[in-house]
């Protein structure tokens, strides 16, 4: 026995140095491949994670750039509690955000559905209805501006000629927000159906024959097969296009500039009017952590949702 043990203490020893010279090399591609990595995640803390801990420590100053900047705690989150604009700009990012994420999921899957059947042209309308998604924000701002344009636009063009009274659609605050929901709705619901067309492809077609030949039609078919099959498409859409409604300011400052009357002022665009325009940088500041918390709410219950529904 005391043979029998020395022999494998031996060979145990012969072991170790063959373990840790095959172990180097797999230490080596670590190492090498955290080099690869190295220069994407300076980027990142230059551009995301140290303007963004700068902008948390401001948040708890007074800081305008015009003066001595004084520590004032959670004085600028109080004062944002009791800011009824802010609560107004809070409001309208709700508005903007459900009245763009429905109908864009809403025309995106329906879009998806038609032009997933085979037929002449789909290609064609694919890409075109793709396209507005690859135009610059305040390029389709422009134009729509002029679209919206009360005495010479298009839309009031077409209607003067159905007899129908000219809207001030920008002008006026019951019409402002819900005419920046359509231009949205245009520009964004190509890539809900680009998704969801890639997500039809991943359902099996024998599940579409089996309901017809169950007598099952196409509204049934489209809610008891094609909508639960395309359920994490749906979800992960509903995440990204709410954090992206959440951020929206482009068109905003195109076209409306927060008015009229604050109707279409957004909590970003209520950040950049007290940083740039009042000179209230730790205000600011406060804002953009308050709308961070926010986002990261939504976008950790979104991959919640997601993960549950792997399973």
């Amino acid at each position: 026995m005391i043979t029998v043990s020395a022999r494998e203490k031996g060979i145990g020893a012969r072991r170790s140095p063959e373990r840790a010279r095959s172990s180097r090399p797999h230490t080596r591609r670590e190492w090498q491949a955290y080099l690869f990595v190295a220069p994407a995640l300076v980027v990142l803390a230059l551009m995301l994670l140290i303007p963004a801990l700068t902008s948390l420590g401001f948040s708890f100053t007074d800081v305008s750039f015009l003066g001595p900047t004084h520590f004032t705690g959670l004085g600028n989150y109080r004062a944002l509690w009791h800011d009824a604009l802010f609560r107004q700009a809070l409001f309208n990012t709700a508005y903007y955000t459900v009245g763009t994420t429905v109908p864009t999921l809403v025309l995106g899957l329906l879009a998806a559905v038609a032009l997933n059947a085979k037929f002449r042209g789909r290609s064609l309308l694919r890409a075109l209805f793709y396209l507005p998604v690859l135009t610059s924000i305040v390029a389709a701002a422009v134009v729509w501006l002029y679209l919206y344009d009360p005495q010479q636009g298009l839309i009031n063009g077409l209607l003067v000629h159905l007899g129908i009274p000219r809207p001030t659609w920008l002008q006026s605050p019951s019409t402002a927000m819900p005419s920046l929901i359509v231009m949205a709705v245009w520009r964004e619901f190509g890539s809900a159906m680009l998704l969801y067309l890639a997500g039809l492809q991943g359902i099996p077609g024998e599940l579409y024959e089996a309901a017809r030949l169950d007598g099952a039609g196409r509204f049934r078919i489209l809610t008891r097969i094609t909508v639960p099959m395309l359920r994490p498409v749906t979800y992960y859409l509903v995440v990204m296009t709410v954090v992206g409604s959440f951020q929206v300011f482009g068109s905003i400052y195109v076209m409306t500039k927060g008015g009229p009357v604050g109707s279409t002022t957004t909590v970003v665009y209520d950040m950049y009017q007290n940083a740039f325009t009042f000179s209230k940088i730790g205000y600011a500041s406060a804002m953009s952590t308050v709308l961070f918390v926010v986002i990261l709410c939504f976008s950790l219950a979104g991959a919640r949702l997601l993960r549950t529904e792997d399973r």
